[in-house]
Protein backbone atom coordinates (compact mmCIF):
# COMPACT_ATOMS: atom_id res chain seq x y z
CA UNK A 1 0.00 0.00 0.00
CA UNK A 2 1.23 3.36 -1.21
CA UNK A 3 1.84 6.49 1.43
CA UNK A 4 -0.51 9.41 1.20
CA UNK A 5 2.46 12.02 1.30
CA UNK A 6 0.51 14.78 1.08
CA UNK A 7 -2.29 14.28 4.12
CA UNK A 8 -0.85 16.96 6.95
CA UNK A 9 -0.24 14.63 9.40
CA UNK A 10 2.55 12.84 7.74
CA UNK A 11 4.12 16.22 6.20
CA UNK A 12 3.57 17.15 9.77
CA UNK A 13 5.79 13.99 11.25
CA UNK A 14 8.62 14.01 8.62
CA UNK A 15 9.07 17.54 9.39
CA UNK A 16 9.26 17.08 12.91
CA UNK A 17 11.30 13.93 12.30
CA UNK A 18 14.01 15.56 9.44
CA UNK A 19 13.58 19.03 10.55
CA UNK A 20 11.49 22.07 8.66
CA UNK A 21 14.51 22.67 6.17
CA UNK A 22 14.38 18.63 5.17
CA UNK A 23 12.58 19.68 1.71
CA UNK A 24 16.00 21.78 0.52
CA UNK A 25 18.30 18.93 0.91
CA UNK A 26 19.74 17.46 -1.94
CA UNK A 27 17.56 13.86 -2.93
CA UNK A 28 15.01 15.02 -0.34
CA UNK A 29 12.09 15.29 -3.22
CA UNK A 30 13.08 11.86 -4.18
CA UNK A 31 13.59 10.60 -1.12
CA UNK A 32 10.04 11.65 -0.21
CA UNK A 33 8.40 9.84 -3.46
CA UNK A 34 10.48 7.05 -2.97
CA UNK A 35 8.54 6.94 0.60
CA UNK A 36 5.20 7.36 -1.11
CA UNK A 37 5.53 4.31 -3.53
CA UNK A 38 7.18 1.81 -0.49
CA UNK A 39 6.30 3.14 2.81
CA UNK A 40 3.34 2.63 4.74
CA UNK A 41 0.92 3.70 8.01
CA UNK A 42 0.36 0.91 10.73
CA UNK A 43 -2.19 1.08 13.51
CA UNK A 44 -1.90 -0.21 16.52
CA UNK A 45 -3.80 0.30 19.60
CA UNK A 46 -2.82 0.77 23.14
CA UNK A 47 -0.38 -2.07 24.44
CA UNK A 48 0.62 -3.40 21.11
CA UNK A 49 3.95 -3.82 19.95
CA UNK A 50 5.42 -2.15 16.72
CA UNK A 51 8.40 -4.39 17.08
CA UNK A 52 9.77 -6.77 19.74
CA UNK A 53 13.08 -7.82 21.09
CA UNK A 54 14.65 -10.29 18.33
CA UNK A 55 13.01 -9.21 15.69
CA UNK A 56 14.45 -8.90 12.18
CA UNK A 57 15.47 -5.20 12.28
CA UNK A 58 14.03 -4.75 8.89
CA UNK A 59 11.77 -1.53 9.26
CA UNK A 60 12.41 1.88 10.77
CA UNK A 61 9.13 4.22 11.85
CA UNK A 62 8.44 7.65 12.41
CA UNK A 63 5.61 7.97 14.62
CA UNK A 64 2.33 10.17 13.16
CA UNK A 65 0.05 10.19 16.23
CA UNK A 66 -0.02 8.79 19.93
CA UNK A 67 3.16 7.83 22.28
CA UNK A 68 5.37 4.70 22.86
CA UNK A 69 7.82 3.32 24.87
CA UNK A 70 11.51 1.69 24.29
CA UNK A 71 12.05 -1.17 26.76
CA UNK A 72 14.31 -4.31 27.05
CA UNK A 73 13.92 -7.33 29.43
CA UNK A 74 16.71 -9.44 31.08
CA UNK A 75 16.55 -12.94 31.17
CA UNK A 76 14.97 -12.86 35.39
CA UNK A 77 12.17 -10.96 33.87
CA UNK A 78 13.06 -7.38 35.22
CA UNK A 79 12.53 -4.33 32.41
CA UNK A 80 14.32 -0.90 31.43
CA UNK A 81 12.42 1.22 29.48
CA UNK A 82 14.59 3.30 27.95
CA UNK A 83 12.55 6.22 26.18
CA UNK A 84 9.03 7.63 25.34
CA UNK A 85 8.19 8.30 21.88
CA UNK A 86 5.93 10.69 20.11
CA UNK A 87 4.93 12.50 16.77
CA UNK A 88 7.82 13.06 14.84
CA UNK A 89 10.35 10.84 16.81
CA UNK A 90 12.36 8.05 14.84
CA UNK A 91 12.46 4.29 16.29
CA UNK A 92 13.55 1.28 15.11
CA UNK A 93 17.45 2.41 14.88
CA UNK A 94 19.79 -0.92 13.99
CA UNK A 95 22.70 -1.77 13.14
CA UNK A 96 22.66 -5.72 13.42
CA UNK A 97 20.01 -8.06 11.59
CA UNK A 98 18.15 -8.27 14.98
CA UNK A 99 16.10 -5.46 17.45
CA UNK A 100 17.95 -5.32 20.90
CA UNK A 101 14.71 -3.50 22.62
CA UNK A 102 10.91 -3.38 22.10
CA UNK A 103 8.70 -0.62 20.56
CA UNK A 104 5.44 -0.64 22.70
CA UNK A 105 2.13 1.57 22.33
CA UNK A 106 0.67 3.78 25.03
CA UNK A 107 -2.17 4.79 23.01
CA UNK A 108 -3.84 4.42 19.89
CA UNK A 109 -1.07 5.15 17.36
CA UNK A 110 -0.12 5.14 14.14
CA UNK A 111 3.48 5.16 12.62
CA UNK A 112 5.23 5.55 9.09
CA UNK A 113 6.48 2.07 8.38
CA UNK A 114 10.08 2.34 5.86
CA UNK A 115 12.15 -0.44 5.00
CA UNK A 116 15.78 -0.25 5.84
CA UNK A 117 16.68 -1.54 2.54
CA UNK A 118 14.68 1.71 0.97
CA UNK A 119 16.65 3.88 3.18
CA UNK A 120 19.81 2.42 2.29
CA UNK A 121 19.31 2.64 -1.46
CA UNK A 122 18.77 6.43 -0.62
CA UNK A 123 21.12 7.02 1.25
CA UNK A 124 23.46 5.86 -1.20
CA UNK A 125 22.44 8.36 -3.64
CA UNK A 126 21.87 10.97 -2.08
CA UNK A 127 24.98 11.64 0.22
CA UNK A 128 23.10 15.01 1.90
CA UNK A 129 19.91 13.08 2.97
CA UNK A 130 21.82 10.57 4.41
CA UNK A 131 24.05 13.23 6.35
CA UNK A 132 20.60 14.69 7.97
CA UNK A 133 19.59 11.09 8.94
CA UNK A 134 22.81 10.51 10.63
CA UNK A 135 22.33 13.93 12.09
CA UNK A 136 18.95 13.40 13.68
CA UNK A 137 20.23 9.45 14.90
CA UNK A 138 23.06 11.75 16.63
CA UNK A 139 20.53 13.99 18.60
CA UNK A 140 18.95 10.78 19.79
CA UNK A 141 22.60 9.14 21.29
CA UNK A 142 22.98 12.84 22.71
CA UNK A 143 19.61 12.98 24.41
CA UNK A 144 20.41 9.13 25.42
CA UNK A 145 23.66 10.43 27.27
CA UNK A 146 22.02 13.21 28.92
CA UNK A 147 19.20 10.92 30.53
CA UNK A 148 22.10 8.81 31.60
CA UNK A 149 24.30 11.49 33.10
CA UNK A 150 20.73 12.50 35.03
CA UNK A 151 20.41 8.91 36.40
CA UNK A 152 23.70 8.82 37.59
CA UNK A 153 24.12 12.05 39.19
CA UNK A 154 20.86 13.05 40.68
CA UNK A 155 18.65 11.74 43.59
CA UNK A 156 15.43 9.78 42.63
CA UNK A 157 13.13 12.75 43.17
CA UNK A 158 15.11 14.87 41.41
CA UNK A 159 15.24 12.59 38.33
CA UNK A 160 11.55 12.89 38.30
CA UNK A 161 11.22 16.52 38.31
CA UNK A 162 13.89 16.25 35.45
CA UNK A 163 11.31 13.86 34.08
CA UNK A 164 7.72 16.30 34.24
CA UNK A 165 10.46 19.09 32.78
CA UNK A 166 10.57 16.86 29.92
CA UNK A 167 7.23 15.83 29.62
CA UNK A 168 6.03 19.08 30.05
CA UNK A 169 8.48 20.15 26.86
CA UNK A 170 7.61 17.49 24.87
CA UNK A 171 4.15 16.90 25.61
CA UNK A 172 2.51 20.22 27.36
CA UNK A 173 3.87 22.12 24.18
CA UNK A 174 4.19 25.34 25.85
CA UNK A 175 1.67 24.86 28.46
CA UNK A 176 2.33 23.43 32.12
CA UNK A 177 -0.70 21.48 32.21
CA UNK A 178 -0.71 17.80 30.11
CA UNK A 179 -1.52 14.20 30.40
CA UNK A 180 1.26 11.40 30.83
CA UNK A 181 -0.01 8.48 29.02
CA UNK A 182 2.45 6.01 30.60
CA UNK A 183 1.74 4.21 33.96
CA UNK A 184 3.76 4.88 37.20
CA UNK A 185 5.26 1.57 36.79
CA UNK A 186 6.46 2.51 33.55
CA UNK A 187 8.24 5.79 35.10
CA UNK A 188 9.80 3.57 37.48
CA UNK A 189 10.93 1.66 35.08
CA UNK A 190 12.60 4.48 32.97
CA UNK A 191 13.83 6.41 36.17
CA UNK A 192 15.75 3.68 37.97
CA UNK A 193 13.35 3.35 40.52
CA UNK A 194 10.66 1.21 42.47
CA UNK A 195 6.97 1.66 41.76
CA UNK A 196 7.20 2.90 45.55
CA UNK A 197 9.73 5.51 45.04
CA UNK A 198 7.92 6.90 42.09
CA UNK A 199 5.23 7.76 43.91
CA UNK A 200 5.95 8.74 46.99
CA UNK A 201 8.42 11.03 44.58
CA UNK A 202 4.73 12.38 43.06
CA UNK A 203 3.55 13.26 46.35
CA UNK A 204 6.32 15.10 47.69
CA UNK A 205 6.23 17.46 45.03
CA UNK A 206 2.91 18.01 45.33
CA UNK A 207 3.30 18.28 49.01
CA UNK A 208 5.60 21.07 48.02
CA UNK A 209 3.19 22.97 45.69
CA UNK A 210 5.44 22.18 42.85
CA UNK A 211 3.13 20.51 40.95
CA UNK A 212 -0.76 19.16 40.47
CA UNK A 213 -2.22 16.16 40.08
CA UNK A 214 -5.38 15.59 39.05
CA UNK A 215 -5.63 12.10 38.38
CA UNK A 216 -2.43 9.40 37.78
CA UNK A 217 -2.22 10.88 34.25
CA UNK A 218 -3.15 14.98 34.32
CA UNK A 219 -0.31 17.08 35.81
CA UNK A 220 -0.27 20.50 35.98
CA UNK A 221 3.21 22.35 36.76
CA UNK A 222 2.19 24.92 39.36
CA UNK A 223 5.69 26.70 39.78
CA UNK A 224 8.49 26.00 37.31
CA UNK A 225 11.21 28.11 38.14
CA UNK A 226 11.15 26.24 41.57
CA UNK A 227 10.73 22.91 39.58
CA UNK A 228 13.65 23.37 38.19
CA UNK A 229 15.60 24.41 40.82
CA UNK A 230 14.67 21.27 42.80
CA UNK A 231 15.67 18.97 39.73
CA UNK A 232 19.12 20.67 39.77
CA UNK A 233 20.05 21.03 43.16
Amino acid sequence: MSLDINKVVIKTSLTSCFGSHFKEVNGAAQFIEELAKDAEEVSLGPGEYIFREKDLSEYVYIPESGSMMLERSTASGSRQVFAFLFTGNLLGLSEHAYYSFSAKTLTNTVVIRISRKLMKDVFEKYPSVAQRYHDVTGHILSLILDQLFIMGQKSAHQRLAHFLLDMEHRIGHGTHKFLLPMSRQDIADYMGMSLETASRGFSKLKANELIKIESNYQITILDREKLVEYAEQ
